[in-house]
């Protein structure tokens, strides 16, 4: 019994290889999209390092390219097309922000080191803000100030003493850039570690940042998920409905 179809064409040798140079192309992709529709962990941290990659590979198929002119044209059209949709990707601050707050990546995600600075202070100033502000009830004066606070000499030098005496601003802020700089300082994960789980683990010192975290971090890169959500949802009501 004949194994193929008489009435379809047959692939010459030339089509083929030219069929398995497509295939070795697009892999990479096919690769991406089942990383970055994963439902189990976090993947907006990702996106920026994922396009890099593919831009790496597009490029290298570019220096080393087909014989074959569809495949050049598919290699070319696929590097045209990642430029104008992903060039600025490091300029997306939700996507900056994630892969900064990442234990796994952090600066290193970046190519554009102003970007990396950028999403730096950006987040800094996200953690300054969250910091609660300090109150003069955290620091109550003593009895024995209090009992001479009124007296009129004093002025002159509480209003110096005032002029030097951080801000609660400053101090936030300070306090943000502490850690910040101390977040930067720590060894990356590896890779496939969970960024979660080491955030859990480091929330205490961290206080500002994983505030910040848990509005960036947790963000999912596509729809995927949802849209599952919803196709399993309507299975189950179709289910549901013929069932007597």
């Amino acid at each position: 019994m004949a194994l193929t179809n008489a009435s379809l064409p047959t692939l010459s040798p030339d089509e083929w290889e030219m069929c398995r140079e497509i295939v070795d192309i697009i892999h990479p992709f096919e690769e991406v999209t089942t990383e970055v529709s994963a439902e189990k962990f976090v993947t907006a941290s990702k996106i920026i390092l994922m396009t890099r990659g593919l831009q790496r590979i597009v490029a290298q198929n570019q220096r080393n390219p087909s014989s074959f002119a569809p495949v050049k044209k598919l290699v070319d059209t696929l590097m045209s097309e990642m430029t104008r949709r992903f060039g600025r990707v490091e300029l997306i601050e939700k996507l900056a922000d994630a892969t900064c707050l990442d234990p796994r990546f952090k600066k290193q995600a970046f190519v554009n080191h102003q970007a990396a600075e950028d999403t730096v202070k950006r987040v800094t100033a996200a953690a300054a803000a969250i910091n609660p502000t300090h109150t003069e009830e955290d620091h109550p004066p003593d009895s024995g100030a209090s009992s001479s606070a009124g007296a009129m000499f004093w002025e002159d030098f509480d209003e110096r003493v005032a002029s030097l005496r951080p801000s609660a601003t400053t101090s936030t802020t300070s306090d943000a850039m502490v850690e910040m700089r101390a977040y930067l300082a720590e060894p990356l994960l590896p890779r496939t570690s969970d960024p979660l789980a080491w955030w859990r683990r480091c929330s205490a010192v961290y206080k500002s940042l994983s505030e910040v975290m848990k509005a960036r971090l947790c963000i999912v890169a596509t729809s995927v998920p949802s849209e599952r959500v919803f196709s399993k949802m309507g299975q189950i009501i179709i289910l549901n409905a013929n069932m007597p």
